[in-house]
């Protein structure tokens, strides 16, 4: 196998998994729960399996093209969002009824990038500006706080989609800790 065949069954392994953790705390017919549970242990001893074939791999092209792709998805962003007025902020909302939609989009990119096989990244054309103070975030704060996020990204020497993930888990805890909370 390959690592995108290794990273695809992980994933489904997970949703597996997580299906079964749901199931294991709604169902009340008990032998019903003992069989869910038993099949979330042999599903997590193939998640635990199928993540050391992905760190042991030899050939990680894959991820390493993932890798890549980030830096460049990341760049494109600070290539639009300074495509302003710099006296201009740039909308959370992005014209949606929805919260921090410009966060959102940043972190679906990315998430793309780390479940499959990289075939090309997101331009982040028509971007919203604003002066709604309550609806704005910096661009020079966001170009910075994504250039620091390249940074973080070139610092890893042997990516993995182990690795790759954990960063994306990471990025999404600075997101919410620099912007959102």
């Amino acid at each position: 196998m390959n690592e995108i065949e290794l990273l695809k069954e992980l994933i489904e392994a997970k949703r597996i998994a997580h299906d079964l953790q749901l199931r294991i705390e709604i169902w009340t017919n008990d032998a019903e729960r003992i069989r869910f549970a038993q099949e979330l242990e042999n599903t997590s001893v193939q998640i635990e399996d199928l993540e050391t074939q992905i760190v042991e791999i030899e050939d990680k092209r894959y991820s390493r093209e993932a890798k890549a792709s980030m830096i460049e998805q990341l760049e494109r962003y600070i290539t639009e969002i300074n495509k302003a007025n710099p006296h201009l902020n740039l909308s959370r909302n992005q014209g949606l009824i929805i919260d921090n939609e410009l966060f959102s989009g940043i972190v679906r990119d990315i998430n793309y990038l780390v479940t499959d096989r990289v075939f090309g990244i997101h331009i982040p054309a028509y971007l919203q500006y604003t002066t709604n103070p309550d609806d704005s975030v910096s661009i020079p704060e966001l170009t910075d706080f994504l250039r620091n996020e390249i940074n973080i990204l070139r610092g890893i020497d042997s990516p993995n989609y182990l690795i790759l993930w954990q960063y994306k888990d990471q990025l999404i805890d600075r997101i919410r800790a620099q912007f959102i909370e």
